[in-house]
């Protein structure tokens, strides 16, 4: 395979860094570099590697990709390679293939990646499959992307990427999407194997194979692209793509996306309790800011604030996506951010609460870096009274705030975000009541960008191809 990686020259000697930074929606990558042996490792942790069957199946060094497997005799012997069993397959599931092949076969129907029949018997009449001719998954209904034949003698990036959110598939080749299909799958497979270069009991394809891999995660296109051109590897390719991550969306439970998947969240605070929610990878949790003068806990650190000056009734409210429980149409006076949801969103803000989300699970759920949070954060107008204060805060650090904002609103930018933990933010209701004290966040985004590695702190740098 080809490969990119770091040489760092350090004082007690020299070591090779390969792939920075890991996707945790990555299920299965199998680099296909070994020089001898049965086994195709997984560079996943606690990953399935795959096992070598058939003397057919050979480790091969390729004038272009390097190491790679060969399935070399054909359709005519059982060779192929054992992967393990695949993730259930239903309407909403989310997943990427990726990989490379050089067909030394025509139009056929072989398996190239992926299955024919079950796992212990010559029966079944649910399957999904690379080959020459299509992409095959059948199951309720059938679904075929049937592209051009794949060329003979030539290696080619192949991918298919299915969103379970709009049911679409969409295959690409050699980086570019070609085509797509939106289907509603109402038989969902489950315990299908997953096999490289053929069944285990038929369709043997005959060819060349190189960095094969699998996400739960419907991938961006870019990251596609760059899997082919070699930009990314596997370990590397972001699962999200760089721009907006909606903190509304995210807040709801949905993966950060515009117009997003994500619920009403509902997420309530309670007097004296930071509240948590592991399931939740982006929120790390909520609180009622303090009403007296012991300080509240306000992020998973432990860090804590006192409020009390600027917190009178206290009247703990809900955090919701959107309006939800928040029925003062007035925010639409400014950008429509609860009835454009394309390009917009909103948090519902009545004073008094507070809520933390966790950037790091950002990170490591996208694969990307954060620039910054930006937001409009304001009081609901035009009104006859009620004002709230704000507060913002990066690991505990109040970054801006201000108080006693009334019929108006303040767009902030906290660049602070790109190498904290912990984004906090707070309402409260300015230390009078709590009586139309309808604050919102509008537009609260965080702004994603390529991840880059950190620098070494010491020694030299090379890079290696």
């Amino acid at each position: 395979m080809q490969r990119t990686g770091v040489v760092l020259f350090g004082l007690a000697g020299f070591f090779l860094v390969f792939s920075p930074r890991a996707e945790g929606a990555l299920i299965g990558y199998w680099p296909l570099d070994a020089t001898s042996g049965n086994i195709a490792t997984n560079r996943v942790p606690g990953g399935t590697h795959g096992v070598l069957i058939g003397s057919g199946v050979t480790w091969l060094n390729d004038a272009q990709r390097g190491q790679v497997l060969n399935f070399g005799t054909g359709s005519t012997a059982t060779n192929y390679v054992d992967a393990g069993i695949l993730p259930t397959i239903g309407d909403g599931t989310n997943f990427t293939w990726s990989f490379w092949a050089y067909s030394q076969q025509g139009v056929n129907n072989n398996v190239i990646l992926g299955n024919r029949y079950d796992v212990n018997a010559m029966t079944g009449g649910h399957w999904i499959k690379f080959t020459t001719s299509k992409f095959e998954f059948t199951t309720s209904p059938q679904i075929f992307l049937d592209y051009a034949d794949i060329p003979q003698n030539q290696w080619i990036h192949h991918a298919v990427v299915r969103r379970g959110g709009d049911k679409s598939f969409t295959y690409y080749r050699n980086g570019v999407a070609v085509l797509t299909t939106n289907i509603t799958i109402t038989t969902a497979i489950t315990g299908r194997p997953f096999y490289m270069g053929g069944d285990k009991y038929a369709e043997w394809w005959q060819g060349r194979m190189d960095d094969v891999a699998i996400w739960t995660d419907a991938l961006p296109s870019n990251s596609i692209a760059g899997l082919a051109s070699g930009t990314y590897t596997p370990l590397t390719a972001p699962r999200y793509p760089a721009g907006t991550f909606d903190l509304a969306d995210a807040l709801g439970g949905g993966d950060g996306s515009l117009p997003g998947t994500g619920g009403p969240g509902n997420l309530t605070t309670v007097p004296g309790v930071y509240t948590t929610f592991p399931n939740n990878p982006f929120v790390d949790g909520v609180f009622a800011p303090n009403t007296n003068n012991v300080p509240c806990v306000i992020d998973g650190a432990g860090h804590t604030y006192d409020f009390n000056a600027q917190n009178n009734a206290g009247n703990p409210q809900t955090w919701c996506n959107g309006l939800n429980m928040d029925t003062d149409p007035s925010t639409n006076l400014l950008a429509n951010f609860n009835g454009d949801p394309a390009n917009h969103s909103l948090i519902s803000a009545h004073a008094s609460k507070g809520i933390t989300f966790d950037l790091e699970g950002v990170r490591e759920q996208t694969g990307l870096s954060i620039e910054k949070f930006t937001a409009c954060i304001g009081d609901s107008r035009p009104k006859v009274n009620g004002s709230i204060s704000y507060f913002v805060f990066v690991d505990g650090v109040l970054v801006t705030n201000r108080n006693a904002i009334r019929d108006s609103e303040d767009f902030v930018s906290v660049t602070q975000v790109n190498k904290g933990r912990y984004l906090t933010i707070a309402i409260t209701d300015a230390n009078n009541d709590t009586i139309c004290d309808h604050g919102y966040l509008g537009d609260a985004f965080l702004t994603l960008i390529p991840y880059t590695p950190p620098e070494p702190r010491k020694g030299t740098a090379i890079l290696v191809r």
